[in-house]
């Protein structure tokens, strides 16, 4: 024989009154967070940081523009080539070898024929090629300006 099913109506929970529960828990579960977070938009309003962040929030489209316009203009396009190729440049250097040139074992410098017996070398004839390539790069910058 059939038993009897009871009626219950059906109630959806109510994600709003979960939330508010939660964030209720929230001070208890998670105290030591809530304090550091306090401490940091605290610090962040001492310097000064939240009113800038409201400017450029208020400011929007106006700032991005500008940042934009900077960001894309030739100068910052070719400060950014010659920082990588620098990069670059730097990256082979030998650590090892910089470091005998700057930290010299001897006490006495070297004298002009041992100096000039360097320069004659294929690798310091082409560092001199270089930087008399860069002081020319630098010289008709400097006419054209």
């Amino acid at each position: 024989m059939a038993i009897a099913v009871e009626f219950r109506e059906f109630t959806p929970k109510n994600s709003r009154d979960d939330l508010i529960r939660k964030v209720q828990n929230a001070p208890e579960a998670h105290a030591e967070a809530v304090l550091a977070a306090y401490e940091l938009l605290q610090r962040m309003h001492d310097k000064g940081l939240i009113d800038v962040a409201n400017g450029l929030l208020s400011a929007g489209d106006t700032v991005v523009d500008r940042v934009v316009d900077v960001v894309s203009s030739k100068q910052a396009v070719t400060a950014l080539r010659v920082a990588l190729m620098f990069s670059n440049l730097l990256s082979t250097l030998d650590p090892d070898a910089v470091s005998a040139v700057l930290s010299p074992k001897e006490k006495e410098p070297p004298s002009l024929w041992q100096i000039a017996k360097q320069a004659m070398s294929k690798d310091a004839r082409a560092g001199l090629a270089a930087s008399i390539g860069l002081l020319k790069v630098l010289g008709a910058a400097l006419t054209k300006r």
